[in-house]
């Protein structure tokens, strides 16, 4: 029960790899990087190839015009890039922008496994997939109705623009693509100039955790980079991917802030962490810092990830950001 119940947070995060012993490790992400990109100022010409992130090369033979979206991040992007009415089916998981499952011919309750013969009915020119915990066969299964499919994994902001660019380069908005992702690294350059008054001694330490079993990012993962942009010390940084903690490390290691990203499910998470026995004494419970952070938009890579950088470096340093 319990591995299943991380596996299914982890899945609903979308940045990591299957749990595996009591360290998760991301798998590596956007070979796409190999290929060259295509002049931002320049259109699309098709049909085009494109390596994606399990390393398969996809030919588009033209502009899609009917897309299926199975990865939250992945609808958020296209939709940002003007695409919303291309996008004839998402998933469950998907929240943003408002309304986005009412605009949809579809909704999937499955998002891992979805059923084949409903993505042929819906007639599309290109599916998004994930590569977080899908089932090798049931990819190779979408694959075979020989329709595009990419499939997505950016565990990097590098990586994220790296993604939102291909979107953009795929769907010949290349034009808003650039525009988006200048924007967002414009604001992500503004913020790390910004903690960077910090001096290194000042530097908060902070105890992440994404589910109340104590779970949490370390080297290598999303959240542990936004962390360290956000000019935060990660305690867990003795952890490769992601890791559990108990709670006498926690305490030893003393945060002087907490963050936690599961009240979305779990309303009570802030009081919890601050009941948990022998925690009263940990800097971030006496000082009243232990913050619940928008899970969404510090674990889906996508246009939001610099608004989530955002809200962790203002959470930390308020003072900095009046």
């Amino acid at each position: 029960m319990l591995k299943n119940k991380i596996l299914t947070l982890l899945i609903l995060i979308f940045s990591l790899a299957l749990v595996t012993g009591c360290g998760i490790t991301p798998p590596k992400s956007n070979p796409q990087s190999d290929v060259p990109q295509a002049d931002p100022s320049t259109e699309t010409t098709y049909p085009l190839t494109v390596k994606d992130d399990s390393g398969n090369n996809v030919t588009i033979s033209s502009q899609p015009k009917r897309i299926v979206s199975m990865v939250p991040s992945a609808t958020e992007t296209l939709f940002a890039l003007g695409l919303e009415e291309n996008v004839v089916a998402v998933t469950k998981w998907d929240d943003y922008p408002v309304d986005v499952q009412k605009q949809a011919e579809y909704v999937f309750q499955d998002s891992l496994n979805p059923n084949v013969e409903q993505i042929l009915k819906l007639n599309p020119d290109l599916i998004v997939l994930g590569l977080m915990g899908h089932d090798p066969k049931s990819i190779e299964a979408i694959r075979n109705l020989k329709v595009p499919v990419i499939t997505v994994n950016p565990q990097t902001l590098e990586a994220t623009y790296l993604t939102i660019e291909t979107f953009g380069q795929l769907t010949n908005t290349q034009k808003q693509a650039n525009q988006l992702v200048s924007a967002m690294k414009e604001k992500e350059q503004a913020i790390v100039k910004t903690v960077s008054k910090i001096n290194s001694a000042d530097r908060l330490k902070v105890w992440t955790e994404v589910d109340d079993n104590l779970f949490t990012p370390g080297q290598g993962t999303f959240l542990n980079e936004l962390l360290t942009k956000a000019g935060g010390i990660n305690i867990a940084d003795d952890v490769q991917g992601w890791g559990q903690y108990n709670s006498e490390q926690v305490i030893t290691k003393n945060p002087q802030v907490i963050f936690e990203t599961y009240d979305y499910y779990q309303k009570d998470a802030v009081a919890n962490i601050i009941a948990r026995n022998g925690w009263q004494n940990i800097d971030a419970v006496k000082n009243k810092r232990v913050i619940g952070l928008d899970s969404n938009m510090v674990t889906r890579p996508g246009p939001r990830i610099v608004d989530g950088l955002e809200s962790i470096a203002k959470a930390l340093y308020p003072d900095l950001f009046q």
